[in-house]
C-alpha cells in the first residue's frame, strides 16, 4: 500500500512531471529551490490540481484527472504541517493538538501517546507563545499525527531554523518515522538534515525526478552535487 503517483503540471514556461511509490518509511524530498517541491506538496494535499495524472493512497484514488475524480483537502487522511507553523494564538497547546482530530472518528493514537512521542506532556496548559520555535514544530507535528493520517507531509520543517533548533526538531521527527507505519514526506532543500532522518531521497531538478534511492545511491549515480552535502 502506501502513495503512488504519476502527475503533470503545466504553468506557463514551468512543467512538473513525477511519478513514485512510496510505502511505509520516511523519504526526504529534495531539491534547490524552484525545482518542484512546493508544487508536489500542494499537489499531494490538494491545493493545486494536477493538469493530468492520478494520486493514490492506501489503494484509494484521491485524483484522476482523465475519470474526474478529486478529493478534498478535509477528506484525504493527509496529516500536514506547513513551513508557518500555523499554531492558534488564542489556544494553549493541549486544545491546538486536539483542533484537528475533533471530527475524526476512527483515531488510531491518543493524545497521550503523540505528547509523550514528541515530549510534550509538560507544555499542554502553555499558550503558543511561550514556548520555542521547535517546541512549536513539535506541537504542529502532533496535531498533524492526531488526525490519524495515511500520510504524514512535512514542508520545509528546518526552514529558519538554527543550528540549535535544528539539533532539537530532529531526533523527534525521526522518532515520529520509526513509530508510525505510514509514508512520511520530508519536503526540504537541506540535504544534511534530512539524510539524517529519512531511509531514501527523492531528488528533483527542473519538475522532474534525477534520483532516489539512499544517499550512497543517489551520489554514486551524481544527480547531487557534493557541495549539496554540506551546505544551508
Amino acid at each position: 500500500m502506501g502513495l503512488e503517483f504519476d502527475i503533470q503540471l503545466e504553468r506557463r514556461e514551468f512543467k512538473l512531471d513525477l511519478s513514485a511509490e512510496f510505502h511505509n518509511k520516511t523519504y526526504g524530498i529534495y531539491g534547490h529551490s524552484g525545482a518542484g517541491k512546493t508544487s508536489l506538496f500542494s499537489l499531494l494535499n490538494g491545493l493545486l490540481r494536477p493538469s493530468t495524472g492520478f494520486i493514490k493512497l492506501d489503494g484509494e484514488t484521491l485524483v484522476n484527472v482523465k475519470q474526474k475524480i478529486f478529493i478534498p483537502p478535509n477528506k484525504r487522511r493527509i496529516g500536514v504541517v506547513f513551513q508557518e507553523k500555523l499554531l492558534f494564538p488564542h489556544l494553549n497547546v493541549r486544545e491546538n493538538l486536539e483542533f484537528g482530530c475533533r471530527y475524526i472518528k476512527d483515531r488510531s493514537i491518543s493524545l497521550s501517546e503523540v505528547t509523550e512521542l514528541l515530549g510534550l506532556n509538560n507544555l499542554l496548559d502553555v499558550m503558543p507563545n511561550r514556548i520555542s520555535g521547535g517546541e512549536q514544530q513539535r506541537v504542529a507535528i502532533g496535531r498533524a499525527i492526531l488526525t490519524s493520517p495515511k500520510l504524514l507531509l512535512l514542508d520545509e520543517p528546518f526552514n529558519a531554523v538554527d543550528n540549535n533548533l535544528r539539533e532539537s526538531i530532529l531526533p523527534y521527527i525521526k522518532r515520529v518515522g520509526d513509530s508510525l507505519n505510514i509514508p512520511m514526506l520530508i519536503i526540504s532543500h537541506d540535504l544534511p538534515d534530512i539524510q539524517r532522518i529519512t531511509d531514501d531521497i527523492y531528488v528533483i531538478e527542473k519538475g522532474k525526478k534525477v534520483g532516489f534511492g539512499s544517499i550512497f545511491d543517489i551520489i554514486k549515480s551524481n544527480p547531487i552535487k557534493k557541495y549539496d552535502l554540506y551546505r544551508r
